[in-house]
């Protein structure tokens, strides 16, 4: 039981992890779009390749959070399940 507790505390670390990336990320585009709407086609070009980057790299990571969340339930689960048939045991043992 302590095995996946501590498995389950990792994919919290994780999980903010890649949200703070994600919200970096979304910020940078923002910071981009701005920077795109004042400046010439050239910066435009490049801005576009930019963001093309960061969504993909956006992409990714919402699919890495997306298995991670999924993971971490699984956990959860069996956590949940390792207090029940502790409890139904009477004896506390995981």
């Amino acid at each position: 039981m302590m095995d996946v507790q501590f498995m389950y505390e990792g994919l919290v670390e994780e999980e903010d992890e890649l949200v703070g990336k994600l919200t970096a990320c979304e910020g940078f585009m923002w910071i981009l779009l701005e920077n795109i709407a004042r400046s010439s086609a050239f910066v435009e070009e490049i801005g576009e390749r930019l963001l093309t980057e960061l969504n993909g790299m956006e992409q990714e990571w919402r699919t890495e959070l997306l298995h991670l969340r999924l993971e971490k339930s699984l956990l959860a689960g069996k956590m949940r399940d390792g207090t029940s048939e502790s409890m139904k045991r009477g004896d506390g043992a995981e």
